[in-house]
């Protein structure tokens, strides 16, 4: 049929007026038929057949509008309506109106047929021969197919990532729980002259294919945490796979089989007395009950899930041993003992010392799980979660159009996670190399090679004259891709300096070492020469690059930059930017010890820019670090707030007024440091129950409820549970925690003192590690102490704790108070340095909630710390509805690395299109 619609009424049919009554009561004129009929005009017909357009009625009698009913009345010009005309005249009227109608419809019904007509022509001419169906059928068949396989590929695809995902999160659990399971029996006391050996945990890893034969030395249980292990046991065939374990007895022969990649975990059993009350885990329910077990009927061995939900052990070790375990520096102030990931072969080494030491005497400490060697998120794994996040992020602004993401970015820094790493420094230089990667840019991260890193190949060297002699340096790479076709090229400086198994910048009881200027000077001079030297992936980086130094360890290299190679014409058109993670350490030295020319091979007049002061040495000081924030073309620090902070003479460190002056040139910015994707509560595979905005409430109930359960705390949800995650020093206000601690513990009939429990991780000074455990002692059950580090833990406390504190009294950063906001879980800060800017106080209950998510004190004393303790503590027994919209102000935040990247691209479009510093 017809379509109406597609032709144009304007043109062919005008409405006609409605007529009026003219005073001699003359006809409208009658509509003029056209002379000729043209073709008419279908909408899709041929070009050489047009549709004509509609006829128009002829102009001496134009087609007037039916009559309406009588009921709807239709006005005329004048007053009055049809009704009122004479019958002589309505007729006439009427009739003429009914000719023109009838001639109408018939010149339609034409139109109409002509349509179909050449409709039916034009398709008999286009229509396919029988072959030509033949062959576009077996197209749209073949397309199908090949949709139908794409299709069936990412199911495919995303049943393996689920499969895989779901495999790592078993090992995982299943490697914590061990730790769990043997807590019990690790956790005995020692009886009086017994055997005072007592196992640790040792990570090792197989990727040769074959077979081995092992005679077991000891107790032990394995746990396979990638892999598959086929085991012997006399006649017995067994296999264990991911996430699985197996109890080997001392003495037993035991035929190894392994695939081509096996990473697995032992825990060394101390020997045991009496073999009777074995459970099903191969683990004796000894009969003392330790202080966290779950109560139990006399006699009654605990079943598998009892065990899973018991609490962690004690673990005898000295305190010079303790103290060695962390590796620490005396340049770090935010230090966990325990990487996030892998250990390095220096850690497992140092692990596997510590393992096979005894320890007659000592201090009890809770030992450590063995999710400490956890793996990092592999590559393919982290870039699904940041695309998930990005998915959900529906309210956030678009991201920052970058300039110069063809600008090579260089980060140089003494240390980068996992494969050197004493404490933040580490993880923000590897999520800066993630994240400039991800973001396009062609990426290197420079940093010592303190072992021998597995997966690393040798690509070349360089010579560097130090200290009155030349030293070849040897680079080390290793390729990391990241997914979407960008990566990162990971280089690693080796010089024999760089080998201490003592620690990285010193050893922990003997400070730093003496030769700390020459090893990091040398990792400058390596640094700068990497772009020039290196042929990565077909090219080298060139000059034109941007160098992004971190800290004391790293502010040669702004130096070297200025004055050895831009004053031959080199990095000309390369700039450089210092960040300051902690402006407190800044490696000073004697200037008469390390001559500008005899040592550093630069001329005198850099003197000027690496001056320092000190209270040991006086005007004889050089400072590298201050050399670098003088030089560098921009300084970055890790929060807005610290860098009005460093400003000032309290917390500049006698930088203060270098760095006024830079800022005065608008040279100083600051930027708050990013947490890593795995800090979500909606995916983390640590938690018992992952939750969001939509369903925080319910979540953190049970995540709350199985802390308390694996803590040993008493399992009451109405108590507030205060978690504290940190390094135990006088900085990070420990000691205002304990001075607290009895008025938190006391009951003053308030309804809120007394009502509260608390956990309490870290490690450090070794007084507030026995005040931790005194406190343990003093509030059995009330109070959990855990002197370590545990990640897994760590995970958990951010999910169950409702509130967490870090009392610090300055805080570059922090990352502890942004991880807890994720999760919910309000923060108790100081207010200094990035603290104050990743936490919104609630001082005004009507003014501040709707945008509060934590509570800030002024002023590092204990009283201030109790003041508001008091109001958090009060807010969440008698006021829920105010705590409620705290937390969800604080679950909303995004304080995730790619908001923090935008800042960081916006300081490098403008450092590179700026002129050089000082040039």
């Amino acid at each position: 049929m017809f379509d109406y619609e597609h032709l144009d009424m304007a043109e062919e049919e005008p409405a006609p007026k409605a007529p009026s009554l003219p005073e001699e009561e003359s006809a409208p004129k009658a509509p003029s038929l056209p002379e000729e009929e043209p073709a008419p005009k279908a909408p899709s017909l041929p070009e050489e057949e047009p549709a004509p357009k509609a006829p128009s009625l002829p102009e001496e009698e134009p087609a007037p509008k039916a009559p309406s009913l009588p009921e709807e009345k239709p006005r005329l010009r004048g007053s009055g309506d049809f009704r009122t005309l004479p019958r002589a005249a309505w007729e006439r009227l009427h009739g003429r109106f009914q000719q023109a109608s009838s001639q109408i419809d018939e010149q339609a019904s034409g139109l109409e047929a002509k349509i179909v007509k050449t409709e039916k022509e034009f398709r008999s001419k286009v229509s396919l021969t029988e072959p030509d169906e033949a062959s576009l059928r077996s197209l749209v068949e073949d397309m199908s197919l090949r949709v139908a396989s794409f299709v069936t590929r990412v199911d495919h695809e995303e049943e393996q990532r689920r499969t895989v995902s779901e495999r790592r999160r078993k090992a995982t659990d299943a490697v914590s729980n061990a730790s769990l399971s043997f807590a019990e029996f690790l956790g005995r006391p020692e009886p009086v002259g017994g055997d005072s050996s007592r196992g640790l945990r040792v990570a090792r890893s197989r990727t040769d294919c074959g077979e081995a034969i092992q005679m077991v030395d000891c107790d032990e249980y394995l746990v396979v945490v990638t892999g598959e292990f086929r085991l012997q046991k006399g006649e017995e065939e067994l296999i264990v796979r991911e996430g699985e374990g197996i109890f080997l007895e001392a003495g037993e022969k035991v035929l190894w089989k392994w695939d081509h990649l096996v990473q697995f975990i032992t825990i060394h059993l101390p020997e045991r007395k009496g073999r009777q009350g074995m459970v099903d885990c191969g683990v004796q329910a000894p009969e003392e009950k330790s202080l966290w077990a779950t109560k139990l009927e006399p006699g009654r061995a605990k079943s598998r899930e009892e065990l899973k939900r018991g609490e962690m052990g004690y673990l005898k070790m000295p305190a010079e041993q303790e103290s060695r375990r962390s590796g620490e520096s005396v340049d770090t102030t935010d230090i966990k003992e325990a990487s996030e990931s892998a250990p390095s072969e220096t850690d497992v080494s140092a692990r596997a010392e510590i393992a096979n030491s005894t320890s007659p005497s000592g201090d009890m400490n809770r030992i450590k799980s063995l999710s400490a060697f956890e793996q990092l998120v592999d590559n393919t794994e982290r870039l699904r979660l940041r695309e998930e996040m990005e998915e959900r992020a529906v309210d956030r602004p678009a991201r920052y159009g970058a300039r110069h993401l063809n600008t090579p970015v260089v980060i140089v820094s003494s240390e980068i996670n996992p494969w050197s790493k004493t404490g933040g420094l580490a993880m923000v230089a590897s999520s800066y190399a993630y994240e400039f990667a991800i973001r396009g840019h062609r990426t290197m991260a420079v940093s010592p090679r303190y072992a021998n890193y597995e997966g690393c190949k040798r690509v070349g060297s360089t010579k560097a004259w130090l200290a009155g002699q030349e030293h070849e340096l040897v680079y080390y790479h290793q390729r990391q891709d990241f997914g979407n076709g960008r990566g990162c090229d990971y280089v690693f400086v080796d010089h024999s300096c760089f080998h201490r198994p003592q620690g990285l910048y010193g050893e922990p009881t003997g400070g730093e070492y003496p030769d700390n200027c020459f090893r990091f000077s040398l990792l400058c001079i390596a640094a700068a020469e990497a772009p020039l030297v290196l042929n990565l992936g077909g090219s080298i980086y060139g000059q034109e690059v941007c160098f992004i130094a971190n800290d004391w360890q790293t502010g040669m290299l702004p130096v070297y930059l200025l004055y050895k190679y831009k004053r031959n014409r080199t990095f000309l058109k390369a700039r450089c930017m210092m960040v300051l993670h902690n402006l407190g350490y800044q490696g000073k030295y004697r200037m008469s010890h390390y001559p500008m020319d005899r040592f550093f091979g630069l001329p005198d007049v850099a003197a000027k820019d690496l001056q320092g002061e000190d209270m040991h040495f006086g005007e004889d000081c050089i400072n590298l670090l201050g050399g670098g924030v003088r030089v560098a073309d921009r300084v970055l620090t890790v929060s807005p707030n610290y860098a009005f902070e460093i400003q000032t003479p309290e917390g500049g460190h006698g930088l203060h007024t270098s760095l006024r002056e830079k800022a005065s040139r608008k040279r100083v910015m600051g930027i708050l440091n990013g947490i890593s994707d795995e800090w979500n509560p909606l995916t983390d595979p640590h938690i018992v129950m992952r939750f969001g905005k939509d369903n925080f409430e319910e979540g953190k109930r049970c995540c709350k409820a199985e802390l308390q359960r694996q803590l040993g705390l008493l399992e009451d949800p109405s108590l507030c549970l205060i978690g504290f995650c940190g390094r135990l020093c006088y900085q990070k206000g420990i000691h205002l925690i304990m001075e607290s601690l009895p008025w938190l513990m006391r009951d003053e009939g308030n309804g809120v003192n007394g009502y509260v429990q608390i956990a309490l991780m870290g490690k450090g000074d070794m007084k507030y590690e026995s005040q931790l455990r005194a406190a343990e002692e003093s509030y059995r059950g009330r109070v959990c102490a855990f002197v370590g580090f545990d990640p897994i833990i760590e995970h958990r406390m951010m999910a169950a704790c409702d509130i967490l504190l870090m009392p610090s009294q300055y805080e570059p950063c922090g990352l502890p108070q942004m991880y807890a906001q994720q999760y919910a879980t309000l923060p108790v800060v100081h207010e200094t340095g990035g603290l104050k800017d990743s936490v919104r106080g609630l001082w005004s209950s009507e003014h501040d909630k709707k945008h509060a998510t934590g509570f800030m004190f002024d002023g590092f004393d204990p009283n201030k710390l109790k003041e508001r303790l008091y109001q958090a503590m009060d807010i969440f027994r008698h006021k829920k509805p105010l705590w409620r919209q705290m937390q969800m102000n604080a679950i909303k935040c995004d304080y995730y690395w790619p908001q923090a990247i935008d800042e960081y691209e916006r300081n490098i479009d403008q450092v590179m299109e700026d002129d050089p510093c000082c040039w």
